[in-house]
């Protein structure tokens, strides 16, 4: 049996509008991987997330997750690979933080004491129990995303991809977010990371792809590709730069 969870034969995407998004994309992924897409913006990065969950579909070619065509099986695919946007208030609709990992669940037509202990269980470990009877809007930014993932997480997912997961956090709110990763990553999630932040992640991946143009122009370790990261427009970690090698954002 494969250790690929996911396996991307040949990928096309063009919009309504004509605009050709992702170019004949072929790359698998492995169980327990850590993955960093890279790439400036408008290279394709976010389309290709879009895809691993069956939030848009190709045009051609095929995506298969845990061995399944995910345009024939969207429910089953996106059981197994979560979301967590750019955006976080895109994706909360509770009106307390109880409720708003809870909802997935409640769609899914969970008994109550089930969701009740699921939901218990995702707080604590996430360290959001404290702040379960609070509106999500009273919530920081670094609060906010990790309650996205909670409610990620509640749906019992093996692939978290995560959307520039960084993006407008101050330093505790990044702190946060990137413990939180690491950790979901060392208990064994799959994770994918579509990050210009590379230097925040670079030595916990196993692995980066590069992107340009909607097509995966590199894809090897952070050793490997480092070096090639200004060559694409994305900003190489200053330790790596000035001769240091990759040194962990977190202490």
């Amino acid at each position: 049996m494969t250790k690929n969870i996911i396996d991307i034969n040949a990928i096309c995407h063009t919009f309504a509008d004509g605009y050709i998004g992702l170019k004949n994309i072929s790359v698998s992924i492995s169980k327990g991987e850590f993955i960093i897409l890279a790439g400036k913006n408008g290279s394709g990065k976010t389309t290709f997330l879009r895809h691993l969950n069956g939030l848009l579909l190709p045009d051609s070619g095929v995506i298969f997750v845990k061995g399944l065509d995910v345009s024939k099986h969207l429910v089953q695919t996106r059981k197994t690979v979560g979301m967590v946007f750019q955006d976080a208030d895109t994706q909360i609709v509770g009106d307390t933080v109880f409720d708003e990992v809870a909802f997935g669940l409640e769609n899914l037509k969970v008994k109550r004491a089930e969701i009740n202990k699921k939901v218990t269980l995702i707080l604590e470990d996430l360290n959001l129990f404290h702040l379960k009877d609070r509106s999500p809007s009273t919530l920081s930014g670094g609060e906010k995303r990790k309650l996205a993932i909670a409610g990620i997480l509640v749906m019992d997912p093996e692939v978290i991809v995560f959307d520039e997961p960084f993006s407008n956090l101050d330093y505790p709110g990044t702190i946060q977010v990137l413990s939180t990763i690491i950790d979901l990553n060392r208990s064994g999630h799959t994770i994918i990371i579509a990050t210009h932040d590379v230097e925040t992640v670079i030595c916990e991946a196993t692995r980066i792809i590069m992107m340009e143009d909607g097509q995966i122009k590199k894809d090897g370790t952070p050793d490997c590709i480092v070096k090639h990261l200004e060559s694409f427009g994305v900003r190489q970690p200053c330790s790596s730069k000035f001769g240091m090698g990759l040194q962990p954002w977190l202490s």
